[in-house]
C-alpha cells in the first residue's frame, strides 16, 4: 500500500509540473512547440561544424558525431538538472505554494525528484530530435550507427538517477537563497557543459582543469553513450568505464540522500519551507 501510495503522489507531481509547464494549454500545441524548440540550439552547432569543415576543407564525420552527440545528450541533462533546482526557487518565491506541496509530499526529496522527471522527459525529446537532425544536417550516414537499445535504455536511466541526484543537493543549497538559486542552477550546467566532454574531450581541456571532469559521472556517461548509440564509436576500457559510471551513480545517491536529510531538516526548523527571501 505504501508504495502505491508513493506512486499515487509521484504521479500527481507529474501531473503538475506538466500542466504548470505547459500552461494549461492543448497537448498537441505544446507537443508541437517542444519539438521546434531544439531545431534552433542544433543550427547553431551544426553550421559552426560545416563553417569550419568550409574553411578548413576538412570533412571529419567522426568530428561532427562526436559533437552532435554531444550537444544532444547534453539537453538531457542539462534540462533535467535545471528544472529541478528551479522548482524550489519557482514555488517559494513565485508562487508560495511549496509549504503546501510539502503537506501533501512530506518527502522533498522525493517530491522534487518527481517535479524533475517532466523535465527529464523533455530533456530526452529534445535530445533524440537534436540528435537526428544534427547528424541529417552534418551529413553523417545514420545507417552507420548500429545502436545497442539495451545498453541506451540502461545508460539512460543511470543518466536521469546520477544527474537527478546532483540536482537534489544543489536544491537543497539553494534553498537557503532566493536571489543564487537559479544563478547555482546555472553555473552547474556549464561546468558539466565544460568538463564533461559535451564538444571537445577531456584531454583538451588544460592540465589544472581535467581533475575537476572526475568529480561528476558525464565524462563516463557521455563516452558510453555514444558508444551504445554508435558502435564505430570505440572506447578505451569500456568495463571500466561501466565500473567508474556505476560508482560514481552509487556515490551520489547516497551523498545526495544523506545531504539533503540534512538540509530539509535545517528548512524545517528555520522556517524556510515558507519564508520568501526575495528582497
Amino acid at each position: 500500500m505504501a508504495i502505491v501510495k508513493w506512486f499515487r503522489r509521484f504521479k500527481a507531481a507529474v501531473w503538475l509540473t506538466w500542466k504548470e509547464q505547459s500552461n494549461w494549454t492543448n497537448p498537441i500545441i505544446y507537443a508541437l512547440y517542444t519539438s521546434i524548440t531544439p531545431f534552433f540550439s542544433v543550427l547553431v552547432y551544426a553550421y559552426i561544424y560545416i563553417a569550419i569543415a568550409f574553411l578548413s576543407g576538412l570533412v571529419d564525420l567522426n568530428r561532427a558525431f562526436y559533437l552532435v552527440s554531444g550537444v544532444a545528450l547534453y539537453n538531457f541533462i542539462g534540462s533535467g538538472l535545471y528544472g529541478l533546482i528551479w522548482t524550489v526557487h519557482s514555488e517559494r518565491e513565485h508562487f508560495r505554494t511549496l509549504k503546501y506541496t510539502y503537506l501533501a509530499f512530506p518527502s522533498l526529496h522525493l517530491y522534487l525528484m518527481a517535479r524533475s522527471f517532466y523535465q527529464f522527459i523533455v530533456g530526452l525529446i529534445y535530445t533524440i530530435i537534436m540528435f537526428v537532425v544534427g547528424l541529417y544536417l552534418t551529413g553523417y550516414p545514420v545507417y552507420n550507427l548500429n545502436p545497442d537499445v539495451i545498453e541506451v535504455i540502461i545508460l539512460i536511466i543511470l543518466g536521469y538517477i546520477w544527474s537527478s541526484q546532483l540536482g537534489i543537493m544543489v536544491a537543497g543549497s539553494s534553498i537557503f537563497s532566493s536571489e543564487y538559486g537559479p544563478l547555482i542552477s546555472e553555473a552547474v550546467g556549464g561546468i558539466l557543459f565544460l568538463v564533461g566532454a559535451v564538444l571537445y574531450p577531456v584531454s583538451a581541456l588544460p592540465p589544472f582543469i581535467r581533475p575537476l571532469s572526475n568529480l561528476f559521472p558525464m565524462v563516463e556517461w557521455m563516452e558510453l553513450m555514444r558508444h551504445a548509440l554508435n558502435r564505430n564509436y570505440m572506447v578505451s576500457n569500456i568495463g571500466q568505464l561501466h565500473s567508474m559510471l556505476l560508482l560514481k551513480t552509487i556515490i551520489y545517491v547516497g551523498i545526495a540522500i544523506i545531504y539533503f536529510r540534512i538540509v530539509e531538516k535545517l528548512t524545517r526548523e528555520k522556517g524556510y519551507l515558507e519564508a520568501t527571501l526575495h528582497h
